[in-house]
């Protein structure tokens, strides 16, 4: 009886305690994804699906599974362009003279360059205006290595309000030019005790050696005395996805608005567009995850909307720590905002995160999300991914694609509350202290027995 006892005992103590690795139809649904033959590690952009049917604010129910149905090992990482934006550099520029015409879009003027393209000197030729009332611009981009993304223009600062219009070219013979922005508005206007700056041009066509900016309209020149350039980021060009949320008031409070994600966006940009113009917001947003967690000031400052002479000048996206949280809401101070009754959309921004896999076993893969009984991975394989790309010195992900639409896994009851699962390892280990007792009390009575029958035998003698 002791051997089976002690067998008890050790067959209770080595029960394994793990939890069953999560299968397909655990999530509620997925993506396939095709990756081409001799891929060691496949990189893609998440898809704006998984943050919206994904339960889990740190993403942690996303697997991704080979045709075998088996997990591989993936990761999750901020994009890293993300914070790949470029510093701003001067850039060289020429006026070009108001009376100087075009012919065939070339001007009759000498223009030196140096060995390496740039732009040594500009020669006229004819009597110019001053170079401060030049309504052309040349722009040097020949020394850059990668393209412009952005042209930020200064001039001093005035009393006078500024609204101009500008069109941009580019070449790369300073013969043969090429438009790739017809019309952009330019504008310093003070209103309502704040001063509406927006200097900025964004470039996303590609963008050749030399930049021609040319100043429309019957306005007056604007004295441009300093240019600024942005470069594009190195690496994969940024992926930043905008989502305009209608707003709710809150029925007790006025000035307060509220926005829902329905999705787990990791958000960096915000901003409000307004219907009605001449529409200005002096105002505080915040941000929670849960309708119990506190409210975390995410931005306060100014947006507006202002139109002057049938252009539209509105606030540009405002930079903001990146959040996953669902719960939006806007405060709005009415002493310093224009907007009336009117509830504004929030504008929301994002960039996706990269995610990363092992293609481990045949294709196609699916990328599968959203699930209530999937608990997080508790093993970082970020170490895994890096120590791959240290040893070959240089990045061996191939970026993919989705392929096709969302397909239907385990279903939408994937994302529904379910029972807690029963705890196993408190099971396990309150079996073997009961089992133990239970042994122990069988020896003991064991034990009392024996003891019992020899008293007996003493007694006789």
């Amino acid at each position: 009886m002791m051997r089976w006892s002690w067998a008890l005992v050790l067959l209770l103590v080595t029960v394994p305690v793990w939890a069953a690795e999560p299968g397909l139809h655990d999530f509620a649904y997925g993506v396939k994804i095709d990756v081409p033959r001799g891929t060691p590690i496949a990189a893609l952009s998440l898809p704006a699906q998984v943050y919206k049917y994904t339960h889990r604010a740190n993403l942690g129910d996303v697997r991704v599974f080979n045709a075998a149905g088996e997990p591989v090992p993936h990761m999750l990482r901020y994009a890293r362009t993300q914070a790949a934006e470029a510093l701003w550099q001067s850039l060289p520029f020429f006026p070009l003279p108001e009376d100087i015409k075009p012919e065939a879009d070339r001007y009759r003027v000498y223009v030196r360059t140096g060995p390496d393209g740039a732009v040594v000197r500009v020669d006229p030729g004819l009597k110019s205006s001053p170079a401060k009332s030049a309504r052309t611009l040349l722009v040097d981009a020949s020394r850059l290595r990668r393209d412009l993304v952005q042209l930020r223009l200064v001039w001093p600062l005035g009393d006078k309000n500024r609204m101009a219009m500008f069109s941009v070219a580019t070449s790369d013979d300073l013969v043969n030019w090429r438009t790739i922005k017809t019309r952009t508005a330019i504008s310093d206007v003070r209103y309502g005790g704040h001063r509406l700056l927006s200097d900025t041009i964004a470039l996303k066509a590609k963008t050749g050696r030399y930049l021609r900016l040319r100043q429309t309209g019957s306005g007056p020149a604007v004295p441009v005395f300093r240019i600024e350039g942005q470069l594009q980021p190195e690496g994969r060009a940024p992926i930043r996805v905008y989502v305009q949320l209608e707003g709710q008031a809150a029925p007790d409070t006025p000035g307060v608005f509220a926005y829902l994600t329905n999705g787990a966006f990791p958000i960096d940009r915000i901003n409000l567009i307004f219907d009605q113009a001449n529409s200005m917001a002096q105002a505080e947003v915040s941000s929670r995850n849960d309708l119990k967690a506190d409210w975390k000031r995410r931005f306060r400052g100014l947006f507006y909307r202002i139109d002057v002479d049938h252009t539209v000048l509105t606030s540009s996206p405002r930079s903001v720590p990146i959040s996953l949280d669902r719960h939006w809401q806007l405060r709005v101070d009415a002493s310093h905002s224009t907007i009336g009754s009117a509830v504004p959309r929030l504008e929301i921004g994002y960039r996706p995160h990269d995610l990363f896999f092992i293609a481990r076993g045949k294709g196609p893969f699916t990328l599968a999300y959203g699930s209530t009984l999937v608990a997080p991975l508790k093993v970082n394989v970020s170490a895994l991914f890096d120590g791959i790309n240290r040893r070959h010195k240089h990045e061996l992900a191939r970026w993919v694609r989705p392929q096709g639409n969302q397909i239907t896994l385990g279903g939408p009851q994937r994302l529904s509350p379910q029972p807690k699962p029963l705890p196993m390892r408190r099971i396990v280990l309150w079996s073997i202290l009961v089992a133990g007792v239970l042994i122990v009390a069988f020896m003991a009575m064991r034990l009392a027995r024996r003891m019992n029958v020899k008293e007996r035998y003493y007694y006789f003698l």
